[in-house]
């Protein structure tokens, strides 16, 4: 391409918000859990469960529970499941970290989530 060509933009993307991203990617992981492209193994399963139970006194994410989960999974989470739980945990952390009004359904959303790979329900397992 020389200088003066100019490269095609194939579609631009608007800037999302990271309570808008954690929706999506929560909406992603549940279809993929639904549809059995995604089966969180052992360490995914405890670390879900350990994230849930340390919420369970008032029910809310923390950043410092959110990192302290993570960090748990430090070394092997970025791999188990191609990283997916590791990525959904790391946007929870970014969205409580500065909680805004409309955060209430993306962080209710992915309290599902996680309570569905804490359990280890498979596909199709939905209530």
């Amino acid at each position: 391409m020389s200088h003066d060509a100019v490269a095609p933009v194939t579609a631009l993307r608007r800037h999302t918000s990271a309570v808008e991203r954690l929706g999506e990617l929560t909406a992603a992981l549940a279809e993929d859990l639904d549809e059995g492209r995604w089966a969180p193994a052992a360490l995914e399963r405890t670390l879900a469960s350990r994230l849930l139970v340390a919420c369970a006194g008032d029910g809310q994410f923390t950043p410092a529970r959110l990192r302290e989960t993570l960090w748990e999974g430090s070394v092997a989470l970025p791999y188990a499941g191609g990283g997916r739980l590791a990525r959904l945990l790391a946007q929870l952390c970014t969205v409580t970290a500065q909680p805004t009004p409309d955060a209430g359904p993306a962080l209710s959303a992915g309290a599902r989530l996680l309570e569905r790979v804490a359990q280890g329900a498979p596909a199709g397992d939905r209530p």
